[in-house]
């Protein structure tokens, strides 16, 4: 879900600009405080057509004026403290909010705090069946998602997840005797976010204090679950209620890639036969991160596997010598060059072997620079896929939105995706809940004790969405999008790649408006659709195309850039280099095959690490005694 779209400035809008009706209002209190721009930021991320409508005292005294003020909306959003001076401000008081709310089919409250005027106002809205607002126990707890209500809740449903925060949450007190409100989530044990009927109105209540800003950066190594009580309980609400009206996902996909190996009939603890079979009874894919630099080392025997299983088994590009951070440089023409020679090392492998590849870069050791993302998109590639997806050594980190989105963008324009290790598996059902795919990595360690764990695993996966298509890495990141529908049956698809295959699966003629991200500043690529030339804008940050396709009509889009093209590599590795290489591959190889299978030279090799990272940390603690000395001898002179 994605749109970097800001938060357009206050207006009080009356009943004749929504003469159709309007999708998102939220409601504030003489103008917008940040908690609604944040409400806003998040409507609007996910598609929905928000505005703000601003409640006054003035307003609230004069019905008729009310009455044309607030227009008729399916979704409304807003504070429980916007709600507690509205009540404030008219005569009939707290009872007054039952009309203000009943503008909606569905309102969202947020912002309780556990005071008695928050109270009441939450016990006249849910009719009695919450009768407070309570800070939380400081205790460790997660958040339980409820197992039912799947229209709402999606992948996430049955599902523990995110760590409670005890300092920035609070919970509800329930009716203990009757039930008559349905509760999504649960802190622990405690009420969290809940649903109460309310005539033809649906009231949700959140008892989140603050909702995350969509532009917060966010720092190096954290996940989405630590906004979890932030974003997720609006998220739902919002695509609850509005269906195909937000960004969603109707094909969603999956891939297990493995890092490393060769195509040996055994690498390390990975034997290829047995994975095939398991893949051929589980019905999943996996893709092997392969390093050019062993271009002419595969068995004929396992490339056959590869040939003959299509996308069930499938290569992608790891680096290219795979040597410390290669692709961490700042130098342009290193990278272009790097990239450039593991693509023609890939397409000789091919010629050898009869394995086709997924022009997509993995990057060693996760490192990159943003340099090297311009590369990958100045040599061809059609995407990269990295478990880090901010550049190492660069102090600008993502925002929340960054995270949240199918893919990073913010570089080159040029599509970088996230995997993850399958250690949780609510990530993947938060990934899959936002349109993304779930793509899991591992290395040949993992099978250490057999395949359990994996198939434990893909069944976990499997389980979070009937619909979920396994299969190669090009297919998932060309066919990545978001959909959304408006009133008059326009479709709006959002896309990442320069090569981008979209179908209608429909009945009928459909008309489509195509999204990508283009900075704006730069030349203006060209398009084609199914190899004719296509007329694009570009407009708010993103290139605009539009086209129509009959029933089962399949469009093959290509966005063609301006940039250096994709000739071959020029640069002449020097022997020593060559040499320092071949050395630094044998030994990893020696490591995977004989040290780590071994449980002799694999505790001596743990010890030796374990060792050297004690003086590492005593010799670290030595150098801080020594400048706290130096400048208590400073203070004293």
């Amino acid at each position: 879900m994605v749109h970097h779209q800001n938060s357009p400035a206050s207006t009080q809008l009356t009943l004749e600009s929504f003469s159709s009706g309007c999708g998102v209002v939220v409601l504030c209190w003489n103008a917008p405080a940040d908690s609604d721009r944040n409400a806003h930021k998040i409507a609007a991320f996910m598609g929905a057509e928000a505005t703000f409508v601003c409640l006054t005292t003035a307003v609230l005294s004069d019905a008729a004026a009310l009455r044309n003020l607030i227009p008729r909306c399916t979704c409304l959003i807003v504070d429980a403290t916007t709600l507690a001076k509205a009540a404030e401000a008219m005569q009939s008081g707290i009872s007054g909010l039952q009309s203000l709310t009943s503008v909606a089919k569905h309102v969202f409250i947020r912002g309780f705090q556990p005071t008695s005027r928050h109270g009441a106002i939450l016990q006249a809205l849910s009719s009695g069946g919450l009768l407070g607002i309570q800070p939380l126990p400081n205790t460790p707890a997660k958040f339980q998602v409820a197992h039912e209500h799947r229209k709402w809740c999606g992948q996430l449903c049955g599902l523990s997840l995110g760590e409670v925060d005890a300092s920035r949450e609070n919970c509800f007190v329930e009716v203990s005797e009757e039930r008559r409100h349905d509760v999504f989530i649960r802190a622990g044990e405690n009420p969290f976010f809940v649903r109460s009927d309310n005539g033809e109105t649906q009231l949700f209540f959140s008892a989140c204090r603050e909702l995350a800003d969509l532009d917060d950066q966010v720092p190096r190594g954290a996940g989405v679950l630590s906004w979890f009580s932030r974003l997720v309980p609006l998220m739902i609400f919002l695509r609850g209620a509005l269906g195909n009206r937000v960004w969603h996902n109707e094909n969603p996909r999956a891939c297990f890639i493995i890092d490393d190996p060769l195509l040996r009939n055994r690498y390390g603890f990975l034997d290829y036969r047995r994975l095939a079979g398991i893949m051929r009874q589980q019905a999943f894919s996996t893709c092997i991160a392969f390093i050019p630099w062993n271009y002419r080392r595969s068995s004929k025997e396992v490339a056959e596997l590869f040939s003959s299983s299509h996308a069930m088994s499938s290569l992608c590009i790891h680096g290219c010598d795979h040597t410390g951070g290669e692709f961490a440089t700042a130098d342009f023409e290193v990278l272009h060059n790097k990239a450039q020679m593991a693509l023609e090392r890939m397409r000789t492998h091919e010629r050898l072997y009869g394995v086709s590849f997924d022009d997509i870069m993995v990057f060693p050791q996760g490192l990159f620079s943003p340099e090297a993302i311009a590369a990958l998109k100045a040599a061809g590639y059609l995407a990269a896929v990295n478990t880090d997806q901010c550049p190492s050594m660069v102090t600008e980190t993502l925002v929340v939105r960054d995270l949240l989105d199918v893919a990073v963008t913010r570089f080159a324009d040029f599509p970088l995706f996230g995997r993850r290790y399958p250690r949780e598996v609510a990530e993947f059902a938060l990934d899959l809940f936002m349109g993304k795919p779930a793509l899991a990595v591992e290395h040949h360690g993992y099978f250490r004790e057999g395949y359990n764990s994996l198939e434990t695993f893909v069944a976990r996966v499997n389980a979070l969405e009937e619909r979920l298509d396994w299969t190669n890495l090009a297919t998932i990141c060309s066919r990545a999008y978001l959909t959304r529908t408006t009133e008059d049956g326009d479709v709006y698809v959002r896309f990442y790649t320069s090569r981008f295959w979209l179908k209608n699966d429909g009945t009928q003629t459909r008309r489509y408006i195509l999204l990508r991200r283009q900075t704006p500043s730069g030349p203006a690529p060209s398009v084609t659709v199914n190899g004719r030339a296509q007329d694009c804008e570009r407009k708010d940050g993103n290139l605009k195309i539009r086209l129509s396709l009959d029933a089962g009509q399949t469009a093959e889009i290509r966005v063609l850039s301006g940039g250096p093209g994709s000739a071959g590599f020029s640069r002449q590795w020097t022997r020593i280099y060559k040499t320092k290489v071949r050395v630094r591959r044998m030994l990893s190889e020696f490591r995977d095959n004989y040290v780590d299978t071994n449980r002799i030279l694999s505790g001596i090799v743990s010890r030796a690490r374990d060792c050297r990272a004690r003086r590492k940390t005593l010799k670290s603690a030595a150098g801080e005694r020594r400048e706290l000395g130096r400048n208590i001898r400073s203070k004293l002179h």
